[in-house]
């Protein structure tokens, strides 16, 4: 006796819908199981793929549904492109912003982040902070306005320049580099000597200097020197007045140390990994200078990011093996092996190497993005892509311009995220870990790494001393990006990145002050993320979104401390904040 053959479908809803009640399962209970909107669950099964934000939602639940239900993801999506028409190939779609006003988190830990997400029993917690968020009353009623302060026009930075030229061996992880810092003296004070910091000399046997030079009325000569720790004191031939010049020249080698795939923070800055080469905060630089203090020596650090860098121009050469390709900060031109980068006013200059990257492009406002990723997330490659391209978009509308003409994110082999000017390291952890969901730590990694071109990359701080500073703001415009293209996934990312940590500490603690990356996170990070909404909601949306605006006009370029930030909110919000800064700053900052 024979059976009757079972008929093949074609019809990609017909298939899902059948499976589903196959096994008896109702749309409620499959939501339920795979965290997938309802909505969503009943757009795929009727075909109605409009309703998606965009290809990568649609396609990321599609594959997340067709998983559970036991059936070959690869088999759906095919039927998917076949149904949409097209291939998979073809860049991601990039929606403009939204024309409705919004309502209205860098380095994440990677060992952390997914812990967190195996905590299903805080769940009761997450839906506590919900009710909490939403039925929050302001410190005093009376939230603002204050009186409409001044608008102020753009800086321009002056003062360094550095220019190097780089060969690069990345078979055996080691370069050879010429350095030339050309610095204005821009104080009101007549120097006797230059400070740089090495952040390279961190890692012991990774910096070798071999030469350094001033130049002394037209000649070069050998300076007095004093190492002390990761710095390099250096003796002036003759003072350096206000508005003076002076150069100095180097020649250095970098022997690299391997990078760790569950290296976070500074440990994952500089060093060599199975397939990409990462070099930041890797060339002696010029210290920032403080009024009545000096010159700002810093010292290694494994917990946070121990740098603080003024804004220069660079210009730097890498020459390396014609199959390398390299992504870093600035304008790039290039020539066979040789490639060339410049940058005006960057607080920084990374890049990294590999001779295994995929790149995609996309262009928004003049601004091209790039994504640099490894052949096996080539997904989670064009989703950064897309979502870094959102975030500038939503930034720039929220805080004013993007500063540079390209934005680079590449994939490099850590359990984190680091920013340096125009450029973004973003670990291998979390793109292996992508769902094709947008409740996925990358996405949230992503906008949180793009905010950090406004905070940190055009207005500094103390990254050691007051990191809250950018790292609070970079956290919560993550959830900005959520609020504007993600809505329904709002409380999925108040939980994901804060309310499961259940977190406490001061925000403005030295990053000194902490025993392990967890505890920093919690303060700085998580923390950080709730002052800041509780801020906004004080301020309300108006004044707090004015504030942002104008904090990046008045503060770019510059070094910022936590009492110009509050002396600038006083500016437009006349509420009171004593009961904020009670609840998270360990000391009263008044303006």
């Amino acid at each position: 006796m024979t059976s009757d053959p079972v008929p093949i479908m074609n019809d990609l809803g017909e298939r899902l819908r059948t499976v589903r009640e196959e096994k008896g399962l109702s749309l409620e209970e499959v939501a339920e199981a795979t965290r997938i909107p309802l909505h969503s669950l009943k757009a795929l099964e009727e075909e109605k793929f409009d309703v998606f934000a965009c290809e990568l939602h649609a396609r990321g639940f599609l594959r997340n549904y067709a998983g559970f239900l036991g059936l070959e993801a690869d088999e759906i999506l095919a039927l998917y492109d076949q149904r949409r028409g097209h291939s998979h190939s073809s860049k991601p779609t990039l929606l403009p912003a939204a024309k409705a006003p919004a309502a209205t988190g860098r380095s994440f830990s990677g060992v952390d982040a997914l812990l967190g997400l195996a905590v299903l029993a805080l769940v009761a917690l997450a839906a506590l902070s919900v009710y909490q968020r939403r039925s929050y009353a302001p410190p005093v009623a009376t939230a603002s306005p204050a009186p409409t302060p001044t608008v102020t026009p753009m800086p321009i930075a002056e003062g360094t320049a550095y220019t190097l030229d780089v060969d690069l061996n990345y078979a055996e992880h080691r370069l050879r580099a010429r350095e030339r810092i050309d610095y204005t003296n821009v104080l009101s004070e007549t120097l006797s000597d230059l400070m740089l910091n090495i952040h390279a000399n961190c890692s012991r046997g990774t910096f070798k200097l071999h030469s350094i030079k001033v130049e002394n009325e037209g000649e070069w000569v050998q300076p007095e020197v004093y190492p002390l720790d990761m710095t390099l004191r250096v003796q002036l031939p003759r003072p350096l007045p206000p508005r003076e010049h002076v150069a100095l020249s180097l020649e250095f080698e970098l022997n690299l140390p391997r990078i760790s795939p569950e290296a976070e923070f500074s440990r994952a800055s500089l060093g060599y990994s199975r397939r990409a080469v990462s070099l930041g905060n890797w060339y002696p630089v010029l210290a920032p200078y403080r009024k009545d203090k000096g010159w700002y020596g810093l010292t290694c650090f494994e917990i946070g990011d121990p740098y603080v860098t003024e804004v220069a121009d660079y210009r730097v050469t890498i020459t390396t093996t014609q199959e390398v390709m390299i992504a870093a900060t600035g304008q790039e031109t290039r020539s066979g092996n040789r490639w060339s980068y410049e940058a005006r006013q960057a607080r920084s200059f990374a890049l990294v190497a590999s001779d295994q990257y995929q790149v995609r492009t996309a262009q928004t406002g003049g601004i091209t993005v790039h994504s640099y990723y490894f052949a096996n997330n080539a997904e989670a490659g064009e989703a950064v892509l897309h979502t870094a391209t959102q975030a500038i978009e939503l930034f720039t509308e929220l805080y004013g311009p993007y500063p540079y003409a390209d934005y680079r994110i590449a994939e490099t082999e850590f359990a984190g995220g680091i920013e340096f000017s125009g450029l973004t390291f973003l670990g291998s952890l979390f793109y292996d870990q992508y769902d094709g969901t947008a409740r996925t730590p990358l996405l949230s990694l992503t906008a949180h790494e793009v905010a950090h071109q406004w905070f940190y990359g055009l207005v500094g701080n103390d990254q050691v001393i007051e990191p809250w500073l950018d790292e609070a703001l970079a956290e919560y415009s993550s959830y900005l990006y959520y609020e504007r293209y993600l809505p329904d996934d709002t409380d999925w990312w108040w939980f994901y990145a804060v309310d499961q940590w259940a977190p406490t500490g001061k925000i403005d603690s030295f990053i000194y002050e902490f025993r392990d990356n967890r505890q920093y996170m919690d303060a700085v990070y998580r923390r950080g993320a709730q002052f800041v909404h509780q801020l906004r909601k004080t301020m309300g949306d108006s004044g707090f979104l004015a504030f942002l605006q104008e904090y990046q006009r008045r503060y770019a370029y510059r070094l910022v401390k936590s009492r110009d930030f509050f002396s600038l909110v006083r500016e437009f919000t006349t509420a009171d904040l004593i009961p904020l800064q009670e609840e998270f700053f360990r000391q009263r900052i008044l303006p």
